[in-house]
């Protein structure tokens, strides 16, 4: 969470970060490499100028603090924007790759740049709306680019037990939880699934299967929950054993 920095006794002992030092974010460190990595390679192919090691070493700092912040300010507003589509962090990564690759694959150093950034980013927003949904289309099933994030944490007395049957909405929006039986599998949503309002129970009925779990139970029954109108359901994990509880777009 970004706030006013943590005092020097919360920071650990012999710390002393000044209170104006922000916080970083969960993430943070990673897009600033990113950022930085991009930057360097789009400023040093344009053959005009050359991005030096301290400027790299800036844009990576200043995107680790700023960027995140900056990126949840625009996924909230994004999201109370009815008319536009949810992105996932997945569809970003593949449009954040593709606008990459359009802006340095066919560039070479001195000469005039061959395809504008303005086309790049371009070719990035369209992998990035285009390419999820053409990857269930092909399938038959959802891709993990088009998974929604889970709200596990609203809930209460679904996970930690082997056959879970009642659960409890701690946050103060409405979710949807789903248990989902061996049988069950995306791209079909989970039979019992409950919309529960803030603070409301659901009960469950688990049968005679335990909860999924490696190596002894990869095949049990998953649990998973959903922020409305997104649908739980199961997935294979990408190690090929046991299931991950996912979110499936509305519809």
């Amino acid at each position: 969470m970004l706030g006013g920095g943590l005092r020097a006794k919360e920071r650990g002992k012999g710390a002393a970060m000044p209170e104006w030092v922000p916080e970083l974010m969960e993430g943070a460190v990673f897009l600033g490499i990113v950022t930085a990595v991009v930057v360097r390679a789009v400023v040093n192919r344009s053959g005009t100028r050359r991005l030096p090691l301290w400027g790299t070493a800036l844009v990576g700092v200043a995107a680790a603090w700023i960027g995140m912040p900056a990126l949840v300010w625009v996924q909230e507003l994004w999201r109370a924007t009815p008319w536009l589509p949810e992105i996932t962090g997945g569809a970003l990564f593949i449009g954040a790759w593709v606008a990459m690759i359009a802006a340095v694959m066919f560039e070479q150093k001195g000469a005039p740049r061959r395809v504008p950034l303005w086309a790049a980013a371009l070719a990035g927003a369209v992998a990035m709306l285009g390419v999820p949904p053409l990857l269930d289309a092909v399938t038959g099933s959802y891709q993990r680019a088009s998974f929604r994030s889970d709200v596990n944490h609203c809930t209460r007395g679904m996970l930690g037990q082997v056959q879970p049957r009642e659960v409890t909405n701690t946050c103060d929006f409405p979710i949807t939880v789903g248990l989902c039986l061996p049988t069950e599998q995306n791209p079909d949503p989970c039979a019992q699934s409950v919309t529960i309002a803030p603070g409301d129970q659901a009960r469950f009925d688990p049968g005679s299967a335990g909860l999924s779990s490696v190596p002894s139970n990869p095949a049990g029954l998953t649990v998973v929950a959903c922020r409305v109108p997104h649908r739980p359901s199961r997935t294979p994990k990408v190690t090929g054993r046991g299931f991950d509880g996912v979110c499936l777009p509305a519809g």
